[in-house]
């Protein structure tokens, strides 16, 4: 499970894509028996009137396949909760050739799950994204190290001659090398070879900290993970976001979809089983106790201090104006876009200055 969402792919993960439209039959099924009495009758009243108020469609397209990052939207699928805001939403699968961003901007699909970098450059391109909702409050993207690697920070290890494997055309690796000048460090090309890394205690590798360090826990190697988040860069991802002529003509809409976000990912930090469930037989590349121990792991990026304040997946002005400075600092941005204008000022509910 090999991929930095700052690009759009690591590398090509051998695994079956299946449709998203089956969920939503399944979305449909669970919430009507949701509906179920006590005594196993259903609560035929309360269905009938949802069924009735018509519904938005609109899709949702990820930039990669079913896991736990997505978890919270899954779960407002399979509890109903994009019905009761009045949205069929069609959750569309990504992979590693899924232009994500790129089919939110020209409108082809009405939200798309992006990073925080990839709205900044889009921009400078020509491409006008509004982050709505941002599942990841830290950036969850990482560098691996065996267990008994000497290095203890991700500082050290970048002075170091070590040998570290990476895409080098990444955002988090410019940003890196500025941070952590000198030392030998060795780069060298990651073809997402797991078994390589297993195999060498000494190598180093880029990983998303719900993938890559749970496939080898599950494989027996024990490993640590430096964030790329303390080396200071820490934009927002896994954003719903949409492009601003769709914000600008439903807003109502939008408004309906970061309410059913949030409430989705309530849902799913309470009890991500289910949704497991569900994307595990969407995506039978990654097992439901992969996914489990990876709901484990990410939860402290999404439920934070901040979020108390601002609610889950609430997003500030100053951390977009922090990650739009650091682009321009490694020259990812010449012409930067105003972070006013980045992400959505009127979901009150989810974002705050």
């Amino acid at each position: 499970m090999i991929r930095f969402r700052a690009c759009l792919s690591w590398a090509v993960r051998a695994v079956s894509v299946v449709a998203a439209v089956p969920m939503v039959a399944l979305g449909f099924l669970l919430a009507s028996c949701d509906n179920a009495d006590s005594d196993g009758k259903r609560g035929t009243a309360a269905a009938s009137d949802v069924a009735a108020v018509p519904k938005t469609v609109v899709k949702l397209q990820l930039n990669w396949l079913p896991e736990p990052e997505f978890g919270g939207f899954y779960a407002a699928q399979l509890q109903g909760i994009f019905e009761k805001e009045g949205l069929a939403v069609e959750i569309v699968p990504g992979g590693p050739n899924i232009p994500a961003p790129q089919l939110a901007a020209s409108g082809k699909v009405d939200f798309a799950i992006v990073s925080g970098p990839q709205v900044v450059e889009l921009a400078e391109q020509g491409g006008d994204l509004v982050a709505l909702f941002a599942v990841y409050q830290g950036n969850p993207m990482g560098v691996m190290v065996h267990a008994a690697s000497p290095y203890e920070t991700l500082g050290q290890l970048w002075e170091s001659n070590a040998t570290v494997a990476m895409e080098q055309g990444l955002a988090e690796f410019a940003w890196l090398s500025k941070a952590y000048a000198g030392g030998k460090l060795r780069m060298v090309p990651w073809g997402g070879n797991l078994a390589q890394f297993a195999s060498d205690p000494s190598l180093a590798c880029q990983c998303f900290i719900t993938a890559e360090p749970v496939s080898m826990e599950l494989q027996g190697v024990k490993t640590r993970v430096f964030r790329i988040g303390e080396s200071g860069f820490d934009p927002y991802n896994a954003i719903v976001a949409t492009s601003r002529a769709y914000y600008e003509k439903n807003r109502a809409t939008c408004v309906a979809m970061v309410r059913a976000c949030a409430a989705g990912w309530r849902a799913y930090l309470d009890d991500a089983g289910p949704a497991n469930v569900a994307m595990s037989a969407l995506n039978p590349g990654m097992s439901k106790e992969a996914m489990d121990r990876a709901a484990v792991v990410q939860r402290n990026l999404i439920e934070t201090d901040e979020t108390k304040r601002v609610g889950l997946g609430g997003m500030r002005l100053p951390r977009w104006e922090e990650t739009v400075k650091q682009l321009v600092e490694i020259g990812r941005v010449k012409k930067p876009p105003s972070a006013d204008a980045l992400f959505s000022w009127d979901m009150t509910a989810n974002t705050a200055r």
